[in-house]
């Protein structure tokens, strides 16, 4: 069943997909920024404390014993992952209270939170307090200067949480997964508005891209092109581009300097854009869409794409944006989504506020602290760049 068909049904579905969450909905307080200065107090306190680095190798289970154990003991109490009255004093125990808080701890910075405490685990207790009051005072800035005059609905993006919400009626109506540009090639932080859906659509594979990672590949088998869906241009003495066989291509003559060819991957299963592609204003060539790599969106570390947002369930969205923003009637949508025509663009009737921000810490609706890995370094950099 393709993914337009699912979303078809699911769109004549009485009851629908979407619902709200009122999980997160620090993304909508007022006090967001209040409760950020509240963290860099506390911070600030526990960075006048004796904070301890433990060994990079560190291993410890639940059960387990180390000279180590204090360390991390005396670390969880002053974050308030763990209380006083459940650390025994002296002992070089991993208890199962002390467990509970590593889990605590792991779930605050997005690891695995299974209460082993191994390389990523230590890596986030061996960041210092000063380094976490830089993190937290960067996201203050950040969310100051993008949050501010916005309104409801809007889309909000956080690049290193690998996470889109949408926000609507005082609830998260939508959360999903999403995989973000590669530390070479970042997603770009943005405050705009996402305007277009295209459904179907052919993706023109950039020049950096054709020439670098593909033309190796078809200068061993031309047959590649066709196998998935890609066709072959190049410039056309009149203007435009022209449609070429890749067979009739001398490709020993043909590298990346001077490649003047683009290559058009058509609409289908093999399309790196998946069924559909969401277009926002931008200064680059980045955009929302789907993707037909499912399995990586299980993984923790999601930094993959160009540049690129992809989507874990962008039918949701794409459901949510055709009922509220379109000003299309039911008949008119149902047509759309039983369409195959390629590259068929719906321009939204009202374009909704997408925020693409670079928020590596925040508090949370339970007043916990949350921290996320600084994958482009921005917090490590003296100015901090807002992206405006």
């Amino acid at each position: 069943m393709s993914r337009l068909l699912f979303l078809l049904l699911i769109y004549l579905s009485p009851f629908g997909v979407l619902g709200g969450d009122s999980t997160e909905v620090w993304l909508m307080a007022s006090d967001q920024k209040q409760q950020i200065r509240q963290a860099i107090e506390q911070y600030e306190v526990i960075n006048s404390s004796t904070w301890h680095s433990l060994p990079t190798k560190l291993l410890l289970r639940p059960g387990d014993s180390s000279e180590h154990v204090p360390y991390l003991r005396a670390n969880l109490l002053l974050t308030a992952d763990l209380l006083q009255a459940d650390a025994p004093v002296d002992s070089l125990r991993y208890t199962r209270a002390l467990a509970a808080a590593v889990v605590r701890f792991q779930t605050r910075h997005a690891l695995k939170a299974d209460s082993i405490v191994g390389p990523r685990t230590v890596a986030a207790l061996n960041v210092s307090p000063a380094q976490r009051i830089r993190q937290l005072q960067n996201s203050l800035d950040r969310w100051e200067a993008f949050s501010s005059g916005i309104s409801q609905p809007y889309i909000v993006i956080n690049i290193p949480d690998y996470s889109l919400r949408l926000i609507d009626y005082n609830m998260v109506l939508l959360q999903m997964r999403i995989i973000v540009g590669k530390p070479n090639l970042p997603t770009l932080v943005n405050q705009t508005e996402l305007h277009t859906i295209v459904f179907n659509p052919s993706w023109y594979i950039p020049h950096s891209i054709a020439s670098k990672e593909i033309l190796p590949i078809i200068k061993r088998n031309p047959a590649y092109l066709e196998s998935r869906d890609m066709e072959l241009f190049r410039p056309s003495a009149l203007g435009g581009w022209h449609k070429i066989n890749p067979w009739k291509i001398d490709w020993s003559e043909v590298n990346a300097s001077n490649f003047d060819f683009r290559i058009v991957q058509v609409t289908g299963e093999h399309n790196e854009l998946g069924y559909m592609k969401f277009l926002f204003n931008t200064r680059v060539s980045q955009y929302l869409h789907d993707t037909k790599d499912r399995h990586l969106f299980s993984l923790d570390r999601r930094a993959f794409s160009h540049g690129c947002i992809r989507l874990q369930n962008p039918e949701d969205l794409a459901l949510y944006l055709l009922r509220e923003r379109t000003g299309l009637s039911d008949h008119r949508i149902e047509r759309i989504l039983e369409s195959d025509k390629p590259e068929y663009y719906i321009r939204l009737k009202e374009p909704i506020p997408l925020l693409i921000v670079y928020m590596t810490a925040w508090v949370d609706d339970d007043l916990g602290v949350q921290f996320r890995e600084d994958i482009y370094g921005k917090d490590k950099l003296e100015n901090v760049s807002l992206g405006r």
